[in-house]
Order: structure tokens, then C-alpha cells, then sequence
């Protein structure tokens, strides 16, 4: 599901249990708001906010050491192209026929990383682009070489691509996202429950409105912000690609 609908349907839940919190509160008689009971809420209403502010924070913190891991695993993924290119270079014209599949294969990864295929289709690409990854280990690892010095430019140019897979197998685990939905869902309740809550306690005033308006906004952009770095190639906050599309312009040259 897209970030900005599940964040407009947290929203409109979150405003739901305050707006039903605040009904049940109009249908009550007066004793049930005693100072007593209106403490008991407050303590009960901390210890799920607690909870909910640890859980947010956790999440918000494993979103952007993903998104910190991605990026730099795509940077050194780049580094890692320009050495392999260089170093099928070093073979002369018995390997720019590789070079020249290499590059495009590349520009299509690049491509599919950052598109908003999902599902089947998503599933059905990344299949296609790590079988040619493979096709082209076996390319390099057939490629004659003339001598130990090529042997060692081989072996290289094999340590380069295993380099490379290993970054692109990162990067598509990533791109699916890794955080839990069971664990989103829970945190959108308990934000539900404390809503409901403040609408039963709170009076019934256009102030007591703009402050639950404010705060649920405030929520559901927390929880956006969660969805937004889990996802690293789509959304608002999403991982570079110019160190990616600066190599793609440096390799075959």
C-alpha cells in the first residue's frame, strides 16, 4: 500500500477514536469524571504513550540505519563498477564486448532499483537482471587471458563482481522494506487507544479540536516518516543515486 494512503487511513483513525471517545464522553453521567478516575486515565494513557514514543523511536532509528547502510553499500557498489570496468580494460578488445553488456546491465539495474514496480512485476524484473548478473560471472570467468599478469586481472575482475552481487542482493532485500507490518499494525492501535482516550477525558471545545487535529497530524507523519526510510528507493527520503549514475557515466570510457 502506497505510504500517503496508510498515512491517511491512520489519520482518519486516530481522528475516529477521538471523535468516538469524545461521543461515549457526552453519553456518561458526570461521577464518571472524577478527579480519581481522570488520574487513573492519565497513568494509563502515559504508560501507552511511553511505549508507543520507545517503539517510534526504534523504528525511526532501524529506518535510517537501513537507509545509511543501503547508501553506502550502493557507494561502494559504484566504486566497484568503475575498478571492474578499468580492469577488464587491461584485456584490450577481447573483453569490451563484456564491458559494453556490463554497462547496460547496470543502467537497467539502476533503472529497476528506483522504480515503482511492485509485486509480480518487481519480482519478475529482479529475477531477469540476477540471471544476467550470473551470465555475466561466467562471461568473466571464461574470458582467455594470455598470461599470469591476465590471470590476475581475472581473478580481480571476479573478487570486483562478487563485490557487485553482494551490493545488488543488499540493496533488492532492502527495497522491499524490512520492518515488520505486524509491528506497525500494534503501534497504530496503541496510537488509537491513546487518541480514544484523550476523547473521552478531555472536554468538548473547539481548542480541545485543534489540539487532538495538531497531535494526530503529528502521529501520523511520525509513522509516515517510519514507512518513508523503510522503503529506501521510493518516497520522500529515499537513498542517492548520483554516485550510481556518475559511475554509469565513467564505465566504457
Amino acid at each position: 500500500m502506497d505510504h500517503y494512503v496508510f498515512s491517511a487511513i491512520v489519520l482518519a483513525l486516530i481522528l475516529l477514536s477521538a471523535a468516538l471517545g469524545s461521543r461515549v464522553r457526552a453519553s456518561l453521567a458526570d461521577h464518571h469524571f472524577s478527579e480519581d478516575s481522570l488520574a487513573a486515565m492519565r497513568i494509563a494513557v502515559g504508560l501507552v504513550a511511553t511505549l508507543s514514543a520507545l517503539v517510534l523511536s526504534l523504528l525511526i532509528s532501524s529506518g535510517n540505519s537501513s537507509l545509511d547502510l543501503v547508501n553506502t553499500a550502493l557507494q561502494h557498489n559504484s566504486v566497484a563498477m568503475i575498478q571492474l570496468d578499468r580492469n577488464l580494460s587491461e584485456f584490450g578488445p577481447s573483453a569490451e564486448g563484456l564491458r559494453v553488456d556490463i554497462k547496460n546491465d547496470y543502467a537497467q539495474w539502476i533503472s529497476f532499483l528506483f522504480s515503482n514496480e511492485r509485486g509480480t512485476t518487481a519480482e519478475a524484473e529482479s529475477r531477469e537482471i540476477l540471471a544476467s548478473t550470473y551470465d555475466i560471472q561466467g562471461r568473466i570467468f571464461a574470458l582467455q587471458t594470455l598470461g599470469p599478469s591476465q590471470e590476475k586481472l581475472r581473478d580481480r575482475a571476479m573478487e570486483l563482481w562478487d563485490s557487485v552481487f553482494a551490493g545488488r542482493w543488499l540493496a533488492l532485500e532492502h527495497r522491499r522494506g524490512s520492518i515488520p507490518t505486524p509491528l506497525i499494525a500494534i503501534l497504530v492501535g496503541w496510537l488509537v487507544v491513546i487518541f480514544g482516550i484523550f476523547g473521552f477525558s478531555a472536554p468538548r471545545n473547539w481548542s480541545m479540536c485543534v489540539v487532538f487535529l495538531l497531535c494526530a497530524l503529528s502521529a501520523t507523519t511520525a509513522v509516515f516518516v517510519v514507512l518513508d526510510l523503510d522503503t529506501p528507493f521510493q518516497g520522500m527520503v529515499n537513498v542517492s543515486k548520483t554516485p550510481m549514475m556518475d559511475a554509469l557515466k565513467f564505465i566504457g570510457r
